[in-house]
């Protein structure tokens, strides 16, 4: 499914929603934001009918799609056809950002909590998706 992705749908839908798995002749999509997957839904029946066309030993009876975890674009590599890692675009913790995330985490008493809150503020912080 990977190598037929792109050429089946297109190089845009390509770039926003990736094939996950297939069960049962269902094949679940994972789509980078709700605008994309509004858009998917309404073109299910033309997407499972191009991507049929592309399948040689078996067909897709079913698509489901879900938002994906991240709400991250997608990229496939124009040669093989293989998914890309998602972009992410981190940047590093200033010293600042050090001192606040001591800050908040130095009254958690649970040792693992302590390291579990550490790690989520500094992904948050390294990503730009949220301030203390």
């Amino acid at each position: 499914m990977f190598r037929i992705w792109p050429r089946a749908v297109g190089e845009g839908i390509s770039r926003a929603a990736r094939p996950v798995s297939i069960k049962n002749d269902c094949l679940y999509v994972e789509v980078a934001n709700s605008s994309w997957l509004y858009e998917l839904e309404l073109r299910k029946q033309d997407l499972l009918a191009r991507i049929n066309e592309h399948m040689e030993d078996s067909r897709i009876s079913e698509i489901r799609f879900r938002l994906s975890n991240g709400g991250l674009a997608f990229d496939y590599d124009d040669e093989e056809g293989e998914p890309a890692a998602p972009s992410r675009r981190a940047t590093p913790i200033s010293s600042g950002d050090e001192a606040a995330i001591g800050d908040a985490i130095a009254d958690i008493g649970d040792e693992q909590l302590r390291r579990a809150t550490e790690k989520l503020i500094r992904h948050i912080r390294a990503h730009g998706k949220s301030k203390l």
